[in-house]
């Protein structure tokens, strides 16, 4: 018999707990709940008591007593996540759900985040509304969030919906899909991409597929590049056409649409892998940020609104120097061969003579600055003519990445 397990604080969810454990016994699966509960009450409902986690990540529950409510959470989410890691590993388990508020969130997607990709995974929680990253609900991963509109009392006709959809989603998944990503015999490669790189891109994809190459698109607005390098650690990528290293920008700036606490290792943890790798420019001259959210000096700077609220804003010359730092430090530690290329017409669309965000000199700085101050001698410097998004470009970018594919020897 299939089992989902449940995480759930049985103290305060044990309505809720109950009720899921209903709706997935009656389709013929089976239920393990975990209590995760930190509070003074009694718990309900379980069939891994808070106790048992704790003693299972080797301490005792009386010894957290004292501690603070944060202190207990944290404690209890590296509990849940090790306790779920050990249940997949022995095939105890098919699916994972919960519902319930920050605390709930916080622990039971501390778990999901560690499961592989493909693998059922269902949160409805009242964190996923308002102005949230979901950076914090799901990382990297594939966790299906369903906002719960009301907030996790008992049960009435708001929660019995929610609940018995976030329970018909992670039972679907269970009984009909829920199959754990798996590389096949093909190549595959990685592409980043974003709106301002996508005719590039999307020629690039073109061109790898008429090679017989499966290629994934990432955006870049956060996660996408952080992914596919974990992917291609994890051996599902077989080399990452970097097309698009906006991320890297956002990190530098600490905010905008873009940012993600994660590009802090963007370019070097795929490198650590010595995956087969072509590094372009894309999207590395600009920000993107809220039209209230702009950062200083706006009476500087060039932009253009990408739509009614965020905004297209070029970077400045004294912080592309800084970007261009950035980009040389990290580069400078890659130990393998690996490609740059470099556009010499634009390193997105709205780049060029007479367009919004044109501005020669930014561009220059980043160019020549990352040009002049690579030491290393694994860093191919490749300039490529024209804008990077375009289809040209695109196709250029996949045939370098094609033939650094076949001097890893990863294709004859």
């Amino acid at each position: 018999m299939k089992t989902i397990v449940i995480i759930g604080s049985c103290d305060t969810k044990y309505k809720e707990v109950s009720y899921m454990r209903e709706i997935i016994e009656n389709e013929g699966i089976g239920v393990l709940v975990i209590d995760i509960s930190t509070g003074p009450n009694k718990s309900y409902g379980y069939n891994v008591s808070r106790e048992d986690l704790a003693l299972a990540h080797g301490t005792n529950w009386e010894t957290l007593v004292p501690k603070t409510k944060g202190e207990k959470i944290a404690f209890m989410a590296e509990a849940a996540a090790a306790y779920v890691d050990k249940l997949y590993e022995e095939n105890k388990m098919h699916g994972i759900l919960s519902v319930g508020g920050l605390q709930n969130t916080v622990v039971a997607t501390k778990a999901m985040q560690r499961l592989p990709i493909g693998f059922p995974k269902v949160m409805a929680s009242t964190v996923a509304s308002g102005k949230r990253y979901f950076e914090s609900i799901v990382g990297g991963s594939d966790i299906v969030v369903i906002p719960s509109i009301s907030d996790f009392t008992g049960i009435n006709i708001v929660t019995r919906q929610i609940i018995s959809n976030a329970c018909a989603c992670c039972i679907g998944m269970v009984k009909i899909a829920g199959n754990v990503l798996k590389k096949e015999d093909k190549l595959v490669v990685g592409v980043t991409l974003m709106g301002i790189t996508n005719l590039g891109a999307c020629s690039a994809i073109e061109e790898l597929e008429r090679h017989g190459i499966e290629a994934i698109g990432f955006h870049t607005t956060g996660m996408g590049g952080a992914t596919m390098e974990q992917m291609a650690c994890d051996s599902l990528i077989d080399g990452i056409l970097d097309l698009t290293i906006h991320e890297i920008t956002s990190y530098h700036f600490g905010g905008g649409f873009s940012y993600n606490e994660r590009a802090e290792d963007r370019l070097k943890k795929a490198s650590k892998c010595q995956t087969p790798m072509v590094v372009c420019l894309g999207g590395l001259d600009f920000v993107d940020f809220n039209k209230n959210e702009f950062p200083a000096r706006m009476d500087e700077r060039k932009y253009m609104m990408h739509n009614g609220n965020t905004a297209h804003i070029k970077i400045l010359p004294d912080e592309a120097k800084e970007v261009a730092d950035v980009v040389v430090e990290r580069l400078n530690a890659i130990d393998y061969h690996i490609r740059l290329l470099i556009p010499t017409d634009g390193m997105r669309h709205n780049t060029q003579v007479g367009q919004e965000l044109y501005y020669k000199e930014v561009d220059d700085i980043l160019i020549n600055n990352i040009k002049n101050n690579m030491k290393n001698k694994n860093v191919e410097i490749i300039t490529v003519q024209g804008n990077l998004d375009t289809i040209e470009w695109g196709v250029k970018a996949a045939r370098h990445m094609i033939d650094e594919l076949r001097k890893s020897g990863r294709l004859s």
